[in-house]
């Protein structure tokens, strides 16, 4: 069973207080996927976040139609994933692939959106912090990215 400790630990809802996270858990469930299961596809309608609790995910995006990128590899307790089912236009954006056998936090995304606004200091918290995720996100891809190309050979004229 997952505690309001444990959720609070996430960096998504870090800032709400007990009652708030109780009312994150009264619409979640915990899940525990084999190795290789796919949890949810690029492009697929995103009905659900999920919060990781043990185990590692690879997130991959598709370049083309049959060339997967890794974008990155989830591996620590608490991590989010799933984020796209709070943004319009609600669809997952990578596919989440369990590396080895993992267990998560699966939170209904529509319940967990009635949520916030049936409490707007909760809603706004959780917003700004996903907005901050993003952010966050971003700036790490971009930094890969950087690498990546400083790896790549120079040609010159």
């Amino acid at each position: 069973m997952v505690t309001a400790a444990a959720l609070k630990k996430t960096e998504l809802f870090v800032d709400l207080d007990d009652r708030q996270i109780n009312n994150v858990l009264s619409d979640s469930t915990v899940e525990s996927f084999p190795e290789g299961k796919v949890i949810f596809q690029e492009n697929e309608e995103a009905g659900y976040l999920y919060v990781l609790l043990q185990g590692a995910i690879d997130l991959t995006a598709m370049a083309q139609e049959k060339i997967g990128i890794l974008t990155s590899q989830i591996q620590k307790e608490g991590t989010l994933f799933g984020l796209p089912s709070l943004i319009e236009p609600y669809r997952y954006n990578v596919t989440a692939k369990c590396l080895v056998p993992s267990k998560v936090i699966k939170i209904d995304a529509d319940r967990l959106k009635k949520s916030m606004e049936q409490d707007p200091q909760a809603g706004m918290a959780i917003m700004m912090r996903l907005a901050l995720i993003y952010f966050n996100r971003l700036n790490d891809l971009r930094k890969g990215v950087v690498q990546f190309f400083k790896l790549l050979p120079v040609k010159r004229p």
